[in-house]
């Protein structure tokens, strides 16, 4: 199986706010791990713009079999991630951490259900992963 991984908006500063000093790159190196131990193959992408993840998820529709993303604060507004993903109908989990994502959980636009949230967005990711691929 192939995955498609999307960190939206401010991933890139993901040391400056986890609690536990987790970069990018160490959750990158994380999940490629992870991908190598149980035999799946993944396409890891981060974006500050609405249209480059509706360009990813277009291009790549016929490419993946889930696709994990990381909205941050596209949660409440983006409409136009949320009407690809139904359009393209992959399977789709989006990991959070609990006390950083209260607001964006709570307020949210897209299904709850696929919500995975944890208190360490290392452990949501990884859930997200183990759940997609079984």
């Amino acid at each position: 199986m192939k995955l498609l991984i999307i960190h939206g908006p401010n991933m890139n500063l993901l040391g400056s706010f986890s609690k536990n000093r987790l970069t990018l790159d160490k959750l990158n190196r994380s999940i490629r791990k992870l991908a190598r131990t149980k035999d799946f193959e993944c396409k890891i992408f981060q974006t500050h713009n609405e249209a480059r993840v509706i360009t990813l998820l277009q291009r790549n529709r016929n490419k993946v079999g889930g696709i994990i993303i990381n909205l941050g604060p596209w949660h409440m507004s983006s409409s136009i991630i949320k009407d690809t993903l139904s359009i393209i109908k992959i399977p789709y989990l989006i990991p959070e951490q609990s006390d950083q994502s209260k607001e964006y959980i709570e307020n949210t636009i897209f299904n709850k259900k696929n919500i995975i949230n944890s208190s360490d967005i290392e452990k949501s990711y990884i859930k997200s992963l183990n759940q997609l691929v079984g």
